[in-house]
């Protein structure tokens, strides 16, 4: 009986410990953090291929389909805007593929303001 107690307990442990260190759910995640910290390595991932590590735009697929220089402060006007950049993470736009069905929402948007920080790089 002892032994099918303690057996009992440390199964019971091992699950509680499994459970418990169980990621969240990526929108749980996302909405909690904001995804501050994971933006850059989700641009990084699934935009710098073609906008480059530094939002310029200067990679090789980058001059091929002429992505914005995001760091260009004359690039920026008054309608682009986050609203705006989410739409096109979301729905794509002339050569950049749709995203709404491989990000969340949580990332289209921390995506979108992201894009802003490098209007300030260049200044």
């Amino acid at each position: 009986m002892r032994t099918f107690v303690k057996s009992s307990l440390l199964i019971f442990t091992l699950l509680l410990c499994a459970w418990q260190a169980r990621p969240a759910p990526r929108e749980k995640v996302a909405a909690e953090s904001g995804e501050s910290a994971q933006t850059p390595a989700l641009f990084k991932e699934r935009c710098a291929r073609c906008h480059g590590e530094d939002g310029r735009g200067q990679t090789v697929i980058g001059r091929m389909v002429d992505a914005p220089n995001f760091a260009d402060e004359n690039w920026w006007d008054e309608e682009k805007n986050e609203r705006r950049f989410a739409r096109s993470i979301a729905e794509g736009k002339g050569e950049m593929p749709a995203f709404g069905r491989k990000l969340t929402r949580p990332e289209i948007k921390a995506l979108a303001a992201y894009v802003k920080t490098f209007r300030r790089s260049e200044r």
